[in-house]
């Protein structure tokens, strides 16, 4: 859970609390993915986009509010976004913080494409989304834009912000309650999503500026970017022959299951079968073949038994791991080892 390709796991965080839940009664907040309470604890985790929308839908369900987004989005602060959110409260005014979240706002969620835009009398932040949002539009919007007010009213109260936000969706039953997260300059049924801000806002300067934490948070943001333009670029290039091979390589002492792989690729076994196929291999074939190479490594050292290597492939015993052994090797691992060793 800690590719950067991924989003911050600190706002499904936010928003399990936000919901008043707890360990003992998050099953269907986690319901349909593989997360667990465990891993949305860690401070610098991450969600899939696939885990983030279900996790997203299910508190929408457990909540019955439409207008959850806008809830949980008054909760957030500008340290909620990390490293970002400390590069924009120290920068010099907000023209340079909302520029600093044009240039790394994929680093925190993977939702939009963000742009920016010089105006007459301002800049205009626009976010493009980078698949359809469908259902969780209004849900996804709210809350990232509420991030983006936390911003702004760090320099400005929401009384005194004159600028525009349209929207790239019809205006919901509840749109009144946008004026005081939004302002009150508000239209509905745009292509994309945009905030206008004033110069007057924008020149503003920080209360809490400071040039050498400045300079480190956007040190800790380039790098945050560049690792997940790298983790980017990993999964164009492998096929997915290469990566079912690199995770379970990546996790000896574990026996993967179709499935449990097919979930760490985000997507349905049946879609791994298919994409396998079409590279003429089967996910058995793939599994058994790094089990075999594993196996013969470890027992061709002459201080581990066969208990110990079973033990260290991830079996729960030693009768478990001599039959799968003979079935790869037409051998029992006792009469492979005597042969291996005595060579």
């Amino acid at each position: 859970m800690q590719k950067r390709k991924h989003s911050s796991s600190s706002y499904a965080r936010i928003l399990f609390r936000h919901l008043r839940l707890s360990e003992e009664n998050s099953t269907a907040f986690f319901a349909g993915t593989n997360v667990t309470y465990e891993e949305l604890m860690t401070l610098d985790g991450t969600l899939s986009r696939q885990a983030s929308r279900r996790i997203y839908r299910n508190a929408l369900t457990i909540s019955e509010r439409d207008d959850l987004g806008l809830s949980v989005g008054a909760q957030l602060r500008l340290s909620t976004h990390g490293p970002l959110g400390v590069a924009t409260s120290s920068g010099p005014d907000l023209r340079t913080g909302m520029y600093l979240l044009a240039r790394f706002g994929q680093t925190r969620t993977d939702f939009f494409d963000y742009s920016i835009s010089e105006e007459a009398d301002g800049i205009k932040l626009s976010f493009t989304e980078t698949f359809d949002l469908a259902d969780l539009r209004a849900f996804i919007t709210e809350s990232t834009l509420s991030g983006v007010f936390s911003a702004i009213t760090f320099f400005i109260d929401i009384e005194r912000f004159d600028g525009k936000v349209n929207f790239a969706y019809a205006r919901p039953l509840y749109w009144k309650k946008y004026r005081k997260h939004f302002g009150n300059n508000l239209e509905f049924d745009h292509k994309v999503t945009e905030v206008i801000i004033p110069d007057a806002v924008l020149s503003l300067p920080s209360p809490t500026a400071d040039p050498v934490m400045h300079r480190e948070a956007i040190a800790i943001c380039e790098r945050h970017l560049q690792d997940m333009q790298a983790d980017l670029s990993e999964a164009a290039v492998l096929s997915t022959t290469e990566t079912v091979t690199k995770l379970i390589s990546d996790n000896p002492g574990k026996i993967w299951t179709l499935a449990e792989v097919a979930a760490k690729m985000h997507m349905s076994g049946r879609t791994l079968i298919r994409r396998l196929a079409d590279e003429e291999t089967k996910f058995q074939t793939l599994r058994d073949g790094l089990a075999k190479e594993q196996a013969a490594k470890y027992l061709s050292d002459g201080n581990l038994s066969v208990e110990s290597v079973g033990y260290l492939m991830g079996f729960s015993d030693a009768s478990s791991f001599r039959r799968s052994f003979k079935r790869w090797f037409g051998k029992t691992p006792s009469e492979y080892m005597r042969r291996a060793r005595s060579t």
